[in-house]
């Protein structure tokens, strides 16, 4: 009798399987790498998220009076805000002052300043600024001037005690003055910054600015602001302030140079 004869598998039936298999396994490492990758990926959010400072606001308000009666009749007010929000790179800065007089129940002050500015830090030292100021004073002979501002801050000195920043770009200046002219001219801006803190509460502070017309020669405007504060508890102080504005080229019948000294409290928070 013949033994029964055995078909050999083709090498396609074999290949088959196997590479099957194979795809499966291939599949399978790639959904467990992407998983992996997801889970690592969340995590490194969080962490970030976790690592990234909150949002901080600091405020400070400043309040002033002085009044006189008798032989002298003299009513002085002053009042001013500052507004500072820190979010990561970026920071939004708003301040306000109003400094309003009487003598002889005649106004004799009555200024109004306000102004905002964004920096956006895209180095350690280095950051990039813009803003809008607007002032009022009919004293120094105009009754609007409007600065946009926008240039390159750099944090030349930033110790524990002691910081200077200094600043440099242009100006574009709208001003309507009392005899109902007006006037807009591009300007540069230069400007320093520097504060030395006695203690966490107790500082002196000195700001300084310069504006040049660009378009009129020897037109410019120089402005310097000095305050020293002196804490009477953790969020209350006694500050004095005093502050020049200089004008090369006031409107007819105006003086160049304003002074204003201011004392009274401070809060901040």
């Amino acid at each position: 009798m013949r033994p029964p004869s055995v078909r050999p598998r083709s090498s396609s039936s074999n290949a088959e399987p196997l590479a099957q298999g194979l795809q499966r396994r291939v599949r399978l490492s790639l959904m467990q790498t992407a998983h992996s990758g997801l889970i690592l990926i969340v995590c490194a959010a969080a962490s970030l998220r976790a690592q990234a400072p909150a949002p901080t606001i600091a405020l400070t308000a400043d309040l002033g009076l002085v009044s006189a009666t008798g032989n002298t009749r003299l009513k002085t007010v002053n009042v001013g805000n500052k507004v500072v929000r820190t979010d990561g790179r970026w920071v939004l800065t708003q301040v306000a002052a109003y400094v309003y007089g009487e003598t002889n129940h005649l106004a004799s002050a009555n200024q109004l300043r306000g102004a905002v500015r964004s920096d956006y830090s895209f180095e350690r030292r280095v950051s990039a600024f813009a803003g809008v100021s607007y002032e009022r004073n009919r004293f120094a002979g105009f009754t609007r001037r409007t600065d946009e501002i926008l240039g390159l801050s750099w944090k030349a000195l930033a110790e524990a005690m002691d910081s200077l920043s200094l600043d440099g770009g242009g100006v574009l200046t709208q001003e309507a003055d009392v005899d109902g002219t007006s006037k807009h001219f591009p300007a540069a801006r230069l400007a320093a910054a520097y504060k030395h803190a006695f203690t966490k509460a107790s500082y002196f502070q000195q700001l300084g600015e310069y504006v040049p017309n660009l378009q009129s020669g020897g037109e410019y405007r120089v402005n310097t602001e000095s305050a020293l504060v002196a804490p009477l508890s953790a969020h209350a102080g006694i500050k004095i302030g005093y502050a020049v504005r200089f004008n090369s080229k006031p409107p007819a019948t105006f003086g160049t140079t304003d002074r204003v000294l201011t004392t009274g409290m401070q809060i901040s928070f």
